[in-house]
This record gives C-alpha cells, sequence and structure tokens, in this order.
C-alpha cells in the first residue's frame, strides 16, 4: 500500500514490527526482503513518487572544499538516487575489503565470503547477470572484446568487468509490488524525518517524528527501525540528541566521520593507434556495437593487480579510456551540460542568464563538439583518448559530515559536507599512471601525455561521482566504528543503518549493487534475529513489477 502522508488527519501514529527511514535501493530491498517473510514494514519516504523541486531543495547542502552537490545528486522521492542512477554493477574485490596495513583504518569485518552471496542476490534486484565478472569468461563468449582486449602484463595490471543494469529505477519498478494487496509494506510518500525519538537514556528507540512542507506532523511507532538514507543517515542521528546531547549512536564522535566518495578525476591523455573497438569496452559511457547495432552491457577498466598496491602502497584505482572530443570541457559546453541537466527536472537554472551568455560566445565551438561526439562514436583507426581515473578515497577521520548553520525550510540545520583527501589518494592516481604509461610503451600502443605529475600540485578537477559513503561506518569496536558487523548501531538496542553510509572502505568499484547487496544481509538478520515472522516463500509478484 502507498499512502500520501499528508491526507492522514495530524498528528496519527502507526504502527508495525519494522520502520525503515528512505525508499531508495537499499530501503526497498530491505522492505521487499522483509515482506516477502511477512514482516510488517513501514517504509518512509521524504518525497513522493516523482520529482518535486520543493521537497528536493531539502537535500541542498554546505560543502567546503570539493563540491559534492548534494543538491544534484541525491533524489528525494519513490526510488531515490536511482531515478538517475547510470545502472553500473560490479562486486568488491576480496582486497578491498581486507585490512591493508598501509591503508590507515582499512578492512571490513568480513570478507568477500560473506559479502559474494548476496552481491548474487542483489544482481535480480538490479537485473544484471551476476555471474559475469571474469575478464577471462567474457573474452570466451565475445568476438568484439577479444579484438578489443590489450594484452595486459597480468602481474602488474589486470582488468576489472563492470556489468549495466538497464537501469532498474526501484521506484518504478517496484512500485506494483507494495501496490498488491499481499504486500505487508505500507509506503508513506511526503514523510519528512525530522527526529529519531528514544527512551530516556537513549538506548531504545521509540518512534520516528516525522512532517511535510505543509506542516502536518505523525509518528511512527516499531520494534526495529533502520536508516537508509544516504547521507542523511548521520544528519538524523546528529539531530536526534534529547536523550544525547552529542547524538544518539554518537558517545565516540564518530557519526559524520570517514565520509568518503569515489574520486573522479580527468587527467592525461593517449594516443592509440589501430585498436579501432577499443572504446566499445575500456570507456564507461554507455556504446553502441557496430557489429550487433546494439548498446554494449558490459565495459571493462585497467586496474593494478592486488600485488602491486601492495608494494606501491597505494588504494584500489580503475582507470578508463575515453575519446578525446576538443572543446568538450569548454566553459561554454559545460553551461549548456548544466541548463540541460536542470531543465530534465523541471528546474530553472540558478545563473540561467549567465550560462545562456558562456553558451552563446561558444555557439560554434559547441556545434562543433556535438559533431565530434558524434564522429567518435564510428570506428575511427588512429584515436586520442582521455584517460579517466576512478580512485578509491582512504578513510580518513576529518573527512566528516556534520550539522551546518543554514536552516531548511523545516527549520532544521541542513547538512554540512567537509570533504578532504589525504596524500595516499593523490600517490594512487599517480603510482598507476606510470604503471599505464610503462604498460601502454611495452604494448608498443601509444605514449601517455601527463598532465598531473605530483603530489604538491592540485586535484585536476575531481568529483564524488555521486557516490556518497561513510558517515556511519561498520566496525565491531564502538570506538572506531557506528554500527557493528550486523549494521546495529552501537549502544542502541534497536536501530540498524543500511546503505553506502556503513562501508568502511569504499574500493574501486560501483557501489549501489552492493549497497543492495548489504540490504537483503540485513534483512536475513533481522529474520534470523526474531524480528519477523515465520519464513514465508516469496510471492512472486513481490518481486518485481
Amino acid at each position: 500500500m502507498i499512502i500520501d502522508a499528508r491526507s492522514m488527519p495530524d498528528g496519527t501514529t502507526v504502527e508495525a514490527e519494522v520502520c525503515i527511514v528512505g525508499a531508495g535501493a537499499a530501503g526497498i530491498t530491505l522492505a521487499n526482503e522483509l515482506a516477502g517473510h511477512g514482516v510488517g514494514v513501514i517504509l518512509l519516504e521524504s518525497g513522493g513518487q516523482d520529482f518535486e523541486s520543493e521537497v528536493q531543495d531539502l537535500c541542498d547542502a554546505e560543502e567546503s572544499g570539493a563540491r559534492a552537490e548534494f543538491d544534484f545528486a541525491r533524489l528525494r522521492q519513490l526510488g531515490g538516487s536511482t531515478g538517475h542512477w547510470g545502472g553500473n554493477c560490479a562486486p568488491f574485490l576480496a582486497h578491498e575489503l581486507a585490512h591493508r596495513p598501509w591503508v590507515p583504518d582499512s578492512g571490513w569485518p568480513f570478507g568477500l565470503d560473506e559479502l559474494a552471496p548476496y552481491f548474487a542476490r542483489a544482481a535480480d534486484y538490479c537485473q544484471f547477470p551476476a555471474d559475469a565478472f571474469d575478464p577471462e569468461d567474457l573474452a570466451a563468449s565475445s568476438v568484439e572484446f577479444r579484438a578489443a582486449r590489450l594484452p595486459l602484463d597480468p602481474p602488474r595490471l589486470v582488468h576489472k568487468v563492470f556489468r549495466r543494469s538497464p537501469p532498474t529505477r526501484f521506484g518504478e519498478a517496484y512500485r506494483a509490488a507494495f501496490e498488491d494487496p499481499r504486500c505487508t509494506v505500507k509506503v508513506f510518500l511526503h514523510a519528512h524525518t525530522l527526529e529519531i525519538e528514544t527512551d530516556d537514556t537513549g538506548s531504545t528507540v521509540t518512534s520516528v517524528a516525522t512532517t511535510d512542507l505543509r506542516g502536518h506532523r505523525h509518528r511512527f511507532a516499531a520494534k526495529v527501525f533502520v536508516l537508509a538514507a544516504g547521507p542523511e543517515n548521520a544528519r538524523l542521528m546528529l539531530l536526534s540528541n534529547r536523550a544525547r546531547p552529542n547524538g544518539i549512536g554518537n558517545d565516540h564522535d564518530n557519526v559524520g566521520r570517514y565520509f568518503m566518495g569515489h574520486l573522479t578525476v580527468y587527467t592525461g591523455q593517449t594516443s592509440v593507434a589501430a585498436l579501432p573497438r577499443l572504446p566499445f569496452f575500456y570507456d564507461a559511457v554507455r556504446w553502441r556495437s557496430d557489429v550487433t547495432g546494439r548498446d554494449v552491457d558490459v565495459y571493462v577498466g585497467i586496474q593494478p593487480s592486488p600485488a602491486v598496491q601492495e608494494r606501491e602502497r597505494i588504494l584500489s584505482c580503475t582507470v578508463f579510456l575515453e575519446t578525446a572530443v576538443e572543446g568538450w570541457r569548454s566553459p561554454g559546453v559545460g553551461a549548456l551540460r548544466r541548463i540541460v541537466r536542470l531543465l530534465k527536472r523541471g528546474q530553472v537554472p540558478g545563473a540561467f542568464s549567465e550560462d545562456l551568455g558562456l553558451v552563446a560566445g561558444e555557439i560554434d565551438r559547441i556545434g562543433y563538439v556535438a559533431y565530434q561526439k558524434l564522429r567518435g562514436r564510428s570506428a575511427d583507426p588512429n584515436l586520442t583518448m582521455n584517460l579517466r581515473w576512478f580512485l578509491e578515497q582512504a578513510p580518513n577521520r576529518d573527512s566528516r559530515l556534520r550539522l551546518g548553520s543554514r536552516l531548511d525550510p523545516l527549520g532544521q540545520p541542513r547538512l554540512r559536507m567537509d570533504w578532504n583527501f589525504l596524500e595516499i589518494d593523490k600517490l594512487t592516481l599517480l603510482r598507476t599512471q606510470d604503471l599505464i604509461a610503462r604498460e601502454f610503451g611495452r604494448l608498443g600502443i601509444g605514449r601517455v601525455q601527463a598532465e598531473f605529475t605530483s603530489t604538491h600540485q592540485p586535484w585536476p578537477g575531481v568529483n564524488l561521482q555521486a557516490h556518497f559513503m561513510g558517515g556511519t561506518r561498520m566496525h565491531p569496536d564502538p570506538r572506531r566504528g557506528v554500527v557493528d558487523p550486523h549494521c546495529r548501531v552501537h549502544g542502541v538496542a534497536n536501530l540498524y543503518v543500511a546503505g553506502g553510509s556503513v562501508f568502511p572502505t569504499s574500493g574501486s568499484t560501483m557501489p549501489t549493487a552492493n549497497i543492495v547487496a548489504l540490504a537483503i544481509r540485513l534483512a536475513d538478520h533481522l529474520v534470523a534475529s526474531n524480528h519477523a515472522a515465520v519464513p514465508a516463500r516469496r510471492p512472486a509478484a513481490l518481486a518485481r513489477a
């Protein structure tokens, strides 16, 4: 059942066995899994079924250092940020979950053998093949990849395979499941969480208080509560400070810390000769195959091997090759991208006249760029390729989320992001760049023209790729983390956290499918912990519309 909370009488209280805050990939997966066991679930969504600019304004945050563009990257609507998810998927690698002595605060409390079965189940939710991430299997099954594959030196550099979800828009794909009369989930739209309410000691959650933009207030009570709202998880815990002045679960000042994102950097170029099909598999942007006439649903990146990462004392990193287009990064082209991006969401850009002026001033260049982008999709025997770096960020206690000084329309402090890096982040790019240059030279396919050559240089343009992780990190020791290995908040009996905010490290892989995997794992734990009814077989209609 899907209910607009604005239609309920002011002051209504609703009860269920489990209450989940946030209806994105993690919240919808968790609710769907629990429904398969007959568990009564409340699923709270701050927005509606579609994009609403007034609600979206609640995502705006204060940002220092590099910008993350929270107001664009996050979506407050049913399905959350899967509403504009690119659909790229890959599992963690074993060494990315392990403790690495040269990476402070690295290591998950469990390994890949624990996570892998849940990733296989997550593939069904995200609609991609679960067992198709071996580069050798890809080469055996794809004539095109065999023709394009670079013969890398395995001791130093290896391939990593990524699969594409359609992409699955969770709000659309699972809406009918929640509307099914057999479903035990009640979805409440326009239910913006104000506070996590606890007993006098702050050790047990009793309810969640919500409102909408009109001021209607409601309360949702349950036996178990799960926060599944991305970076908002930390904000809600800090806001809920009646019983504990530092915020719920924050006795050791860990809530909001270790905030991470995947660092996406464009720097360096290489000229590649006589490899016309290279872009079809080494470019993370969707490409149309000249053999099948369809968009390819798989691509690869180049990574330093685990042994080289240990030898060089660097993080995990993936390098993609994208066809270079002259002028693509010019101010006018950037302004046009901003205008189109916002207009697609029904928003008028704040600096519309300024951006429009930039577009008008570079109209010839923009036409040339558009032509080159289209031409770049054809098989060209001599290609200039940009190097796109997809870097793991090292855990950093001083990279954090906190409550800001500005208030949102509901009178609450907005989220503030202080995004900070460590030297190992830059070192990873530099050492990997050297490996790539040497390997391309060995293969005789081209030379790498490096632009970033020293850790003393500023970052050559970096963004978070909208992959927000950390802030409620997982660790068995409450002095070093916010949630335990089962994602229960330390010191709180019945509060759990789902989503990328619990990641201790990010690896060099896309987070969404792994977030879904952890949500399934949490559902199994809640069922096994007797928070659920007797397990029942999931009705087929609940799986996906």
